[in-house]
């Protein structure tokens, strides 16, 4: 049986915003989607959901998260890690230390809550970080789309190839509606070669790949000159004494590409500190780059060219990264600091591209979610503001700060994931 849902403004990014607007869905996929008087009387069997004064719209993506960190400003109080961490580097080494702390077992729970609480902020979709193997249980009973992509690090031989095994086990197993992908960390904690072993995996599976690239300038320099605070500070504190590298003088991105083949299939996290050569090269790869607006700003580490890699067609998305170096898990909360902080270089329809449609592709979903459309997924997101938007405002509307708080609803596989719902009929 069909099922209509009915509200005053229907939104799909690239596409006019429908007044009176509905979607139709049928086990699972939307059928249709339009004006609501046409839709009733194309499908005058299907049972109605009328949210009113309301605005459908795909749900949000996270396409870059480390959700086994949500309870991390707990830990932090637990363990008194008091202050603030002013360079990048500091920050890492906070994290760490505060990280070697806590229990395997604390892990899932951390997991869960950031599920939770990325659901009844509107998102759908997430690109989720996991080093925490153990805590992979956490996903079997979320209806969250999107990918776990374990991540790899190390600079030991022995140690790299057990690792590596043990991560190619578990591509074949279950995760609730995600799929798993794979994550070497960064440049700076992984070698060469490892690298280029987790490439050549990814490409023979068919997999995404995820890595930190280019975020801070401590990053540019341990590569260029393996001098900085990364080779002074960071590998005495991780024990990699033994492992400093050499100077390559290359950039984060031409010293990724000289591991591995650059794909549409490969997601660059942050992408701050690149070059114009480093963005043509990433825009001739059709590669992806996740930006971290509110992530970077508290990390200090400057701010993407974001317009730059627009212009250069780039598929840019947007992620949050972790309760680490961020306030929220909303993505809502993400657009409207973008639309400040890149200042007039994006424009609404682009942010919006971006925490939808865009994220969506760059985790394998085009077709499934990121666009409200015939044959896609039944997956939508319902917002009750206090005062509708004019049509021709609604993606400044909808890119304004605000508006985490008024997802009233969130559909995915044709179910709503929160509580409240709009009348019902027939």
């Amino acid at each position: 049986m069909e099922h209509l849902y009915q509200a005053r403004i229907v939104y799909s990014p690239g596409v006019a915003p429908i007044n009176d607007g509905a979607l139709v869905s049928h086990d699972g996929r939307l059928v249709a989607v339009g004006a609501r008087s046409a839709l009733r009387k194309d499908y005058p069997a299907a049972r109605i959901t009328d949210f009113g004064d309301a605005i459908i719209l795909p749900p949000l993506v996270n396409a870059h998260t480390h959700l086994e960190l949500t309870l991390f400003p707990e830990w932090v109080r637990l363990f008194n890690e008091k202050g603030t961490s002013p360079t990048f580097v500091d920050w890492m080494l906070r994290m760490v230390r505060v990280k070697r702390q806590i229990a395997h077992e604390a892990f899932a729970p951390a997991v869960a809550t950031g599920l939770r609480a990325s659901l009844q902020s509107g998102v759908g979709a997430i690109g989720d970080i996991l080093s925490s193997f153990w805590a992979r249980s956490a996903y079997l009973d979320t209806p969250m789309l999107g990918r776990v992509f374990f991540e790899i690090l190390g600079r030991d031989p022995a140690r790299n190839h057990q690792l590596l095994s043990s991560v190619t086990a578990l591509l074949d197993a279950h995760y609730g509606a995600l799929l798993p992908a794979l994550s070497p960390h960064a440049p700076y904690t992984i070698s060469a070669e490892f690298l280029a072993n987790v490439m050549t995996l990814a490409t023979e599976k068919k997999l995404p790949l995820a890595i930190h690239l280019a975020e801070s300038s401590a990053e540019v320099e341990f590569l260029q000159t393996a001098t900085g605070p990364l080779i002074d500070k960071f590998y005495p504190f991780v024990g990699w004494r033994d492992t400093m590298p050499i100077a390559t003088g290359k950039t984060p991105l031409t010293w990724l590409t000289s591991c591995g083949q650059l794909s549409s299939r490969t997601l660059l996290i942050h992408a701050v500190q690149v070059t114009a050569a480093d963005i043509q090269a990433i825009a001739a790869a059709r590669a992806s780059v996740v930006l971290c607006p509110r992530s970077n700003h508290r990390l200090h580490v400057g701010k993407a060219p974001a317009g730059a890699m627009h212009r250069a067609g780039i598929r840019l998305a947007l992620g949050t990264d972790s309760l680490a170096s961020n306030d929220s898990l909303s993505i809502w909360d993400e657009l409207a600091f973008a639309r400040t902080w890149f200042n007039g270089e994006l424009d609404p329809p682009a942010l919006l591209a971006m925490a939808t449609i865009n994220g969506a592709m760059a985790l394998g979903l085009d077709g499934e979610l990121g666009r409200l459309a015939a044959g896609w997924g039944s997956h939508f997101q319902v917002l009750r503001p206090a005062a509708l938007p004019r049509l021709s405002e609604v993606e400044d509307f909808l890119t304004a700060p605000g508006r985490d708080a008024e997802v009233k609803a969130l559909y995915l596989h044709g179910c709503n994931q929160l509580t409240e719902q709009g009348s019902i009929s027939r």
